[in-house]
């Protein structure tokens, strides 16, 4: 019995889900209301309350969610495996399982990264690269503090190219494979790194 309810519980959830995606896609995050989402849904106001407080509870676990998941497969990223990678012309396998993730969610990230999304998890998002990927790239090099591009624009740079590439795949509905928009994120970055900072793999730890 419990296993059942298990079951129904995860299945209203999802419908609730979807729901939510349809109206964030016509409203946005700041207009959405539990009608909108349980019209959508085709579900009742009472069923809606049996596992949500109201719509940005419903919302905001969403992204809690998401965030989540990203985030932990975004902390196993090091750049500098770029490099060793991009020479064999192969993709990051760490980078292969941070696309396929955006793939599998590619509804969900369409709308919050979209013009009526939410600006707050892009930057989320760039933040988490700067302060836990990105700056890997020059941790390790501080004669290189003061060259052209300093060390906090080439990271915005890098950040916000990795998201517009991103989302210009999803919003094309995802043509190339996970390896191959890897394998381009890793030829940019490896590409821009050993330019603008001569490191390559023989020289970059």
């Amino acid at each position: 019995m419990a296993e059942k309810m298990d079951r129904r519980k995860a299945r209203t959830r999802a419908v609730l889900y979807k729901a939510l995606i349809k109206v964030l896609e016509e409203k946005g995050p700041s207009r959405i209301t539990v009608s909108d989402i349980t019209e959508k849904a085709g579900l009742n106001r009472s069923t809606f309350y049996l596992h949500y407080t109201d719509a940005i509870d419903l919302l905001e676990r969403v992204k809690a969610d998401i965030w989540t998941g990203l985030s932990e497969r975004m902390k196993n990223l090091n750049p500098y495996n770029y490099l060793s990678y991009a020479v064999k012309n192969e993709p990051d396998p760490a980078m292969v399982k941070v696309i396929e993730y955006y793939g599998e969610h590619a509804d969900f990230f369409k709308v919050i990264l979209g013009p009526n999304g939410d600006p707050a998890f892009a930057v989320r998002i760039k933040d988490f690269l700067k302060e836990h990927h990105l700056s890997k790239i020059l941790d390790n090099r501080p004669d290189l503090a003061d060259t052209i591009v300093p060390k906090d624009y080439m990271i915005a740079y890098f950040a916000a190219s990795n998201l517009s590439i991103l989302l210009n795949w999803i919003e094309t509905g995802m043509q190339q494979s996970p390896r191959t928009i890897a394998l381009m994120i890793t030829s940019i970055l490896s590409s821009g790194i050993n330019q603008l900072y001569g490191i390559s793999p023989n020289n970059g730890i």
